[in-house]
């Protein structure tokens, strides 16, 4: 038998625990980028980087501590943070990737003379983000099995970590599809399809098995990403859909948009989503003065960020979403005091038919990371 009828079977005995409404679909979200994995030489690209590769591989552990005051509607919450990121490659195309949040969420009590007035009490959540295995198969493929962050949007994969972030509250339309979990449980085929000095196009394809197991929930869904980028011009632009296939079943979609200028030091972000229950945007810019006329050494650490950002209601709302129309324009200063350590600060307005309201945010974030024993020298 040959490997291409061996791996035909093990995705047959796998294809019958799905339905065959869910078949369809994810065939047709998989035609592509199949096609680009059976057109690849794996075994040369496997023997190329084994040529290129002497150092060994090191497992490392990363991620951020953080700490954020945050008081919204006159409410003060305290919320540290830890996130360890693990990192282990074993051999030359496989990476086993983990990361994990314990999240601390405290208030004050109620007391019967005045709310929120007594002593600070919360509890410590914790919330498995992802644990995969990433195969790469070749330079235009990867294959993901495990837990991963669902591929949807601009925001959640990869402007959602705390020590990347430019603005701790998360967009409105956040929601829509990551709800309920963020993540899902089953396979995902990602790469880049083609990749020219011009011009590259990224994508990316899932589906996900229903799980109730406590830290990996998810619920089944097939979905995909892509997207375009123009290096000449650093502007990026990317769609996402995806479908749920339990309770009740809705289209989740975005569109995006990044943009780095070359001669202004502005990073330039905008995301569109929409769903079933409700649609919005967010629209971005984070500033760092590179030539001001007064201390410039010291304004090369700060950071200026100013988000607009409109929800409107479909249906009712709610899953996960408001259930009135709301829109907050928020603005940030930010400070470098090293690579790894930055302070936080954002002042924004709330404007909802359930009542206006300011918040603001102060805080700290510090990026580590730490090498499980010393690297082989080449």
């Amino acid at each position: 038998m040959t490997t291409q009828s061996a791996n035909r079977q093990i995705w047959k005995r796998k294809l019958r625990l799905i339905d065959r409404c869910t078949l369809r679909k994810t065939i047709g979200l998989l035609v592509l980028p199949s096609c680009i994995l059976l057109g690849s030489t794996v075994g040369r690209a496997q023997d190329d980087l084994r040529a290129h590769t002497t150092a060994g591989y090191v497992p490392v552990i990363s991620g951020a501590f953080a700490y954020i005051q945050n008081t919204s509607g006159g409410v003060q919450s305290l919320v540290p943070q830890i996130v360890p990121v693990l990192l282990a490659p074993m051999g030359h195309s496989l990476l086993l990737e983990s990361r994990v949040e314990f999240t601390g969420f405290f208030q004050r009590e109620n007391l019967p003379s005045e709310p929120f007035s007594g002593r600070f009490a919360g509890k410590v959540y914790k919330t498995v983000d992802y644990a995969q295995l990433d195969w790469l198969a070749d330079s235009h493929a990867t294959i993901v099995a495990g837990r991963f962050i669902l591929p949807f949007g601009l925001y959640s994969e990869r402007l959602a970590p705390v020590w990347i972030r430019n603005l701790q509250d998360t967009p409105f339309t956040y929601s829509i599809g990551t709800n309920p979990y963020g993540a899902a449980d089953g396979f995902m085929l990602r790469g880049i399809a083609a990749s020219l000095p011009s011009a590259s196009i990224q994508y990316s394809a899932f589906m996900s098995a229903h799980s109730s197991t406590n830290e990996l929930q998810a619920i089944r869904a097939v979905g995909g990403d892509t997207s375009f980028y123009v290096p000449s011009k650093r502007v990026e632009a990317g769609l996402s859909y995806q479908r749920t296939l339990e309770g009740y079943q809705i289209n989740n979609e975005a569109a995006y948009f990044s943009w780095q200028p070359q001669r202004a030091s502005v990073d330039l972000k905008a995301e569109y989503d929409r769903n079933h229950y409700g649609d919005g945007y967010w629209i971005e810019a984070a500033h760092i003065p590179q030539q001001f006329p007064v201390a410039p050494d010291f304004f090369r650490h700060v950071q200026l960020v100013g988000r607009m950002e409109q929800f409107f209601v479909r249906n009712g709302g709610g899953n996960g979403l408001a259930r009135v129309n709301e829109q907050r324009p928020e603005v940030g200063l930010n400070f470098q005091i090293r690579d790894d350590w930055r302070l936080e600060s954002s002042y924004g307005r709330l404007f909802s038919h359930n009542g206006n309201s300011n918040t603001w945010n102060f805080g700290f974030t510090y990026r580590f990371i730490w090498p499980l024993w010393p690297g082989r020298k080449s």
